[in-house]
């Protein structure tokens, strides 16, 4: 036998489902289960089959609907009875009601089971209880994929949440002044000494020692202070300026003494005021106004610009209460109404003068701004870039990678970059632990060099600055398993002039008296880092 399609219709010739076994078109069904309802609508007999002359139909009638088989001619009637009696098994074993909308809602569960009972037209030799069986077996390689997929999601779920602690962390570290280095050695002792100092047991001390014999130096230093805190106590200046990291430029005066190694929490300053380490201050001749920029950038490897974020703060320091009574007025060039700034003053400023004149000063005349020389935030600001959008971008980045001709494992990796402000200390941070890395100096223009080395950050190339509108090259061939594993780039920098507009053009015109109105000397510094700078 040869079942060429298996059909369900209602009593006036309706088809509501079918499936087609050998080649035969929509159209072709449609016209075959047309012939039938002419035929069985003419026919007196309780015989169940009907025959033109090219096809025979073989059927059952249930409730309003025929089930129908539409085999060749030459077909065994006796097989195709038997066939039938399993469609209509399978399907009454689907359907509560013969209703319509339960056929529809069933169907693919239907269509399933033909195709269990016919292949290519030919009758699969199996009963009920097997078909119900195939039917409801399931995908082993199925259930596997859904156990990744569910993993991946909780993974990811997990990694969320981590890099959340570690940014609301190092956020934390930021308003208290600490630098990262020093919190993490920190920290790592005291959570050691917490859990196991208090142990009299010899073997948690050997386990101890052994671990910090393979730690960093600065991880090995810290734990030896905590064992012998008296050998510490005149410990060398310079080892402490030496764990610090970068500092900014030190504008006016001579080198300051550094800064002993003593962690401890900075004491509050009062509010809207920010409290800086006394060797960071910049030379204040009166008035001094900072204006202080942070980037977020995340550029894909080819240089487009993925997304962007800049957030600013206005800080104001005055050592003179002469002139406490001052009002800052911003250039003529600034919208402060444009939204997409985001703009925000200090509670303690009057925001509708700001907003109709551009100027910044206290909301009651009466009283002064703080002439402690301590920082003081008046404006914040915001900004958001669109997609590809350099105008928030003060280091443009593309990279160019490579597998090496001549090494196999190594991967010569070029880096490309522009400034549009004038940037030092640039830091390329490659996420790779590995000693085999060089600088091809035959593709080096900007006298980069390695500067570290370490499992956490992995390699960081050092260019020492870069003026505004200059571009430069760092060539470098380094070892590593694979491309993806040499992204994401980190970029690190330091934009810091007397006197110039900020990134996005928030700049200062003059400061006056709050009375006379009268103009009064002050200085002004911008400073540009990254918070988040990377290539993907």
């Amino acid at each position: 036998m040869v079942v060429l399609a298996a059909s369900i219709t209602t009593r006036n010739g309706k088809p509501l489902l079918s499936r087609q076994f050998r080649e035969l078109t929509k159209e072709r069904t449609m016209e075959l289960l047309s012939n039938f309802q002419g035929l069985v609508s003419n026919i007196s007999s309780d015989h169940t089959f009907l025959e033109d002359e090219h096809v025979r139909y073989v059927y059952r009638p249930f409730d309003n609907y025929y089930i129908i088989l539409i085999t060749n001619r030459q077909s065994n009637i006796i097989q195709d009875l038997s066939t039938l009696n399993l469609f209509s098994s399978t399907v009454n074993s689907y359907l509560a009601s013969y209703d319509e909308l339960e056929i529809f809602d069933n169907s693919f569960e239907i269509l399933s089971s033909f195709d269990e009972i016919v292949t290519m037209g030919y009758k699969e030799n199996l009963s009920i209880s097997q078909v119900e069986t195939y039917l409801a077996m399931e995908s082993h390689e199925e259930r596997i994929q859904e156990i990744i997929e569910r993993n991946k999601e909780i993974e990811a779920t997990e990694e969320r949440k981590r890099r959340a602690k570690e940014i609301a962390r190092k956020e934390q570290e930021r308003k208290l002044g600490i630098y990262g280095g020093e919190f993490e050695t920190a920290n790592l002792v005291a959570n050691s000494q917490n859990r196991f100092m208090a142990s009299n047991d010899p073997n948690v001390a050997n386990a101890l020692n052994s671990y910090y014999s393979h730690a960093s130096p600065a991880a090995q230093q810290s734990y030896s202070k905590q064992q012998h805190p008296q050998s510490f106590q005149n410990l060398d200046n310079d080892v402490a300026s030496t764990t610090r990291g970068m500092k900014g430029m030190k504008l006016g005066g001579g080198a300051q003494p550094a800064m002993s190694r003593k962690i401890s929490t900075p004491s509050r300053p009062s509010r809207g005021q920010t409290a800086e380490p006394e060797e960071d201050k910049p030379q204040n001749n009166g008035i001094l106004i900072t204006i202080k920029e942070t980037i977020n950038a995340e550029i894909t490897r080819d240089g487009v610009i993925s997304s962007s974020e800049l957030k600013g703060v206005m800080e104001l320091r005055i050592n003179d209460p002469e002139l406490a009574q001052a009002k800052i007025k911003l250039a003529d060039s600034m919208d402060v109404k444009d939204h997409s700034y985001q703009f925000k003053t200090h509670p303690n400023i009057d925001k509708n003068v700001f907003t109709s004149s551009k100027t910044i000063g206290l909301r009651d005349s009466s009283k002064s701004f703080p002439s402690n020389d301590n920082s003081l935030g008046v404006l914040r600001w915001r900004k958001v870039g669109l997609p590809d959008d350099k105008a928030l971008i003060p280091l443009d980045v593309s990279t160019w990678v490579s597998p090496s001709s001549d090494n196999d494992g190594l991967f010569e990796v070029t880096i490309e970059y522009e400034s549009r402000k004038d940037l030092e200390n640039i830091l390329f941070k490659v996420p790779v632990y590995t000693e085999n890395v060089k600088i091809n100096e035959d593709s080096d223009d900007s006298n980069a060099e390695i500067i570290a080395i370490d499992d956490e950050e992995g390699i960081t190339i050092k260019v020492d600055s870069c003026p505004n509108g200059s571009s430069g090259v760092v060539s470098l061939l380094v070892e590593a398993e694979f491309e993806d594993a040499l992204f994401p780039l980190s970029i690190g920098f330091t934009g810091k002039a007397q006197g110039s507009a900020s990134m996005v053009g928030v700049d200062i015109s003059a400061v006056v008296g709050s009375e006379t109105a009268e103009e009064l000397p002050f200085d002004k510094i911008t400073v540009i880092k990254p918070e988040q700078y990377v290539v993907v």
